[in-house]
């Protein structure tokens, strides 16, 4: 019975055991998952660590010289995927811990290292563009350009309304006074054939008509009734005896009065053909002329309301630090207040057409006289006609004749045309002193326009342009983008042609100026990017060739360096001519025209009271042209110009270039050329430069409990991480991009 107890005690000591030990297995199993676990867990974050450090000492291996001389990142020519299995293999070394429990013993399966986006690439470009301005760029752009142009707003759009409303008017103005001079002109052609009539009535200028011989000269038919009384008196005579000498007189008398009507009627059929020819043809001036005075009165009206005064008024609203308004001096558009003192009334079209019919109709008496006279003067052989009565006939049709020629064609008081001309002249008064200061304001834009012109004719090609040409169009290529026509400063020899071009310009600027407002675009960070990092003209050098012009035809001696490429990147950035000298008579031109169009809004002001607003303008032109020639001299020797004499803001070469970057906008090619000028200064091609790494490493582990139960727990089952035996690898990725 005790042997029987004991069994049972021992068989229920043993399954305790049993039960105990498969607790211990079970505990023992679980907490060696979680050691794996946390081990994988370490491995994870371990080779993410490894993974990024040794991308970021890759990256670190930029350029030098892209970065000291222009602010950019680039990876240089280090061999990336060395650099980066070194940084590896020494990180490994550092984990070997002698004496100790290896808890990760990890160990290096593999890595690989991919480089993308070249520097050259516009989008890469422009972003590290912004990056290295974004905080420089809009401070430049308030002080430099707001703060400058705010205050010149307002007075600069209402030149600019002026200036293009006066200019289409003064071309419609002189085209109008032209077609009524035509009009004029062909009144008097008119009028002048029958002149030519008059001459084969009578050859002296008055009506008087002597007696005559019949062997007298007989040519106008005048001469036939002066020798009418002879020629009956020898009629009687040759009756009494027959004489043949007398009877030759008179048949010569006869063949040569006829020869003379005849003549007077051809001239009468043809002066009367031409004549109204030419009244019907003055009608087409005239009507012309009255269409060109509808033209102006339209122009007028549509330019009430003008689309570009837009960016004037946002850029005046714009807040900037010194604060303030900005407002129109009245005097400015003063006269845009006077245009209506241009126009013709209808009236007067209505009066010059009345008489172009009057002057038909005169005609019309004229012809009947003469028809009276002639039908008179038929009977020359009719010895029973009255010799005082023949005479008074063409003295009546002389008298109408008169009284016609008196009106269209001598010289008088009694001139219509005459009258209507002088009432044209007193209204053209102030056209001669306008003309008289077009002349001389043309003058002196020629001579202002010398510098450019000579510069723009050398159009020699430098070895290092050609070679810049090269890399900029790689750039063009390389983005898949298409090239353009360089920026170009059209040279018109017409004042007005000149100033409207001007205003246009800084109705551009002003435009540009107002989408910065609303919109830092990326060319806006490239243009301030451009003057922080790239060189421009000494305009110190024009000194001696924008003053009196002497040394013109020296310009490129006295230039000298400033056409090298080196000396005159910004310009080649703005214009993008490959030669020498394009970029430089581009840059001179452009301040021209804007010294231009400041200096006409000024002229605008101090001529306002000349009254005629065609004469104020061109007043203007004059002073515009004279100041601006006086401005480029005193900003190569002073360098700078004051903004205005309104606005003593000072004005340097590189803020005007920092105006025209604004207004010329064509980005991709200016980050074409900014990249051609890096690959030729430093000999680095930022097609080849990379500026974005992607680092991947995979690492070993080797687990320490049941391999296959983690498999079958999922934690190898995800991307990036599998077992093979007993090891356990995870691969991880990292980026980086400058």
């Amino acid at each position: 019975m005790f042997g029987k107890g004991r069994n049972t005690k021992d068989s229920e000591l043993g399954a305790v055991t049993v039960f105990l030990i498969l607790i211990l297995a079970v505990m023992f199993g679980f907490i060696a998952v979680f050691i794996d676990y946390a081990r994988i867990a370490a491995l994870h974050v371990q080779t993410e660590r490894l993974t990024h450090a040794a991308v970021r000492s890759v990256m670190s291996a930029y350029d030098p010289v892209l970065q000291q001389e222009y602010g950019l990142f680039a990876y240089g020519e280090s061999d990336g995927q060395q650099i980066m299995v070194k940084v590896l293999n020494d990180s490994a070394k550092r984990t070997a811990r002698a004496q100790t429990l290896p808890l990760m013993n990890t160990k290096l399966d593999s890595s690989s290292l991919q480089m993308e986006r070249e520097l050259g690439k516009y989008s890469i470009f422009n972003e590290q563009i912004r990056e290295e301005m974004k905080y420089k760029a809009p401070v430049d752009f308030t002080f430099e350009v707001l703060e400058k142009l705010k205050p010149l707003s307002q007075n600069m759009k209402e030149a600019s309304h002026t200036v293009d409303l006066l200019k289409r008017l003064q071309k419609l103005y002189d085209q109008r006074e032209a077609k009524l001079d035509d009009m004029l002109v062909k009144q008097r052609e008119a009028g002048a054939r029958m002149e030519e009539v008059r001459k084969r009535i009578i050859k002296q200028q008055g009506a008087y008509i002597p007696n005559q011989y019949i062997w007298d000269p007989l040519e106008v038919v005048a001469d036939i009734a002066a020798q009418y009384k002879h020629y009956v008196h020898v009629y009687e005579d040759n009756k009494k005896s027959v004489d043949d000498v007398k009877i030759m007189q008179m048949e010569k008398y006869s063949r040569r009065a006829k020869s003379a009507l005849d003549r007077l009627r051809q001239a009468k059929v043809q002066a009367g053909e031409e004549h109204d020819k030419l009244l019907l043809e003055a009608k087409e001036p005239l009507n012309e002329a009255r269409q060109i005075n509808e033209e102006m009165r339209k122009v007028i009206a549509q330019y009430k309301q003008r689309a570009a005064n837009a960016g004037y008024d946002e850029v005046s609203a714009a807040p900037t630090p010194s604060g303030g308004g900005s407002n129109a001096d009245p005097l400015v558009g003063s006269a845009r207040q006077k245009v209506e003192d241009l126009l013709i009334p209808d009236k007067e079209f209505e009066q010059w057409e009345a008489e172009i019919e009057k002057q038909r109709a005169s005609i019309n008496t004229v012809n009947n006289r003469l028809t009276g006279m002639m039908r008179a003067l038929s009977f020359y052989t009719d010895p029973f006609m009255n010799a005082d009565m023949l005479k008074q006939e063409v003295v009546s049709a002389l008298k109408e004749m008169d009284k016609y020629l008196n009106a269209y064609v001598w010289s008088g008081a009694a001139n219509v045309l005459d009258s209507e001309a002088r009432m044209m002249d007193t209204r053209r008064g102030p056209d001669k002193e306008r003309k008289k200061m077009e002349k001389e304001a043309k003058n002196k834009l020629k001579h202002a326009y010398r510098i450019i012109e000579v510069l723009s004719k050398g159009k020699q090609s430098a070895e290092q342009f050609q070679e810049l040409e090269q890399y900029y169009n790689e750039s063009i290529a390389f983005n898949q983008s298409t090239s353009s026509p360089s920026v170009t400063t059209d040279l018109s020899y017409d004042t007005y042609e000149a100033a409207g071009a001007s205003m246009d310009s800084m109705d551009g600027l002003y435009g540009a100026a107002s989408g910065l407002l609303t919109q830092l675009g990326d060319e806006f960070y490239q243009n301030e990017y451009a003057l922080s990092y790239y060189h421009h003209v000494d305009f110190s050098r024009f000194g001696s060739l924008a003053g009196s012009g002497a040394n013109v035809g020296n310009a490129a001696q006295i230039l000298g360096d400033q056409l090298e490429v080196n000396n005159q990147e910004v310009e080649y950035i703005l214009y993008g001519f490959h030669n020498p000298t394009g970029n430089l008579a581009s840059a001179y031109g452009e301040i021209f025209a804007m010294r231009l169009a400041i200096r006409t809004m000024e002229g605008l002001v101090k001529n306002s009271s000349k009254g005629n607003p065609l004469v104020i303008l061109a007043a203007a032109l004059l002073y515009g042209v004279e100041k601006a020639i006086e401005d480029m001299i005193m900003l190569a020797q002073k360098g700078y110009v004051p903004l205005s004499d309104f606005l003593k803001f000072r004005m340097t070469y590189k803020d005007h270039l920092r105006l025209f970057l604004m207004l010329h906008s064509n980005n991709e090619r200016k980050m074409s050329r900014m990249l051609a000028l890096i690959r030729l200064n430093t000999d680095v091609n930022p097609a080849e430069r990379r500026t974005y790494a992607k680092g991947e490493v995979k690492n070993g582990m080797r687990l320490w409990f049941l391999p296959g139960v983690m498999k079958m727990l999922g934690t190898a089952s995800k991307e990036g991480e599998s077992i093979k035996g007993s090891v356990y690898y995870v691969t991880k990725t990292a980026h980086f991009s400058y």
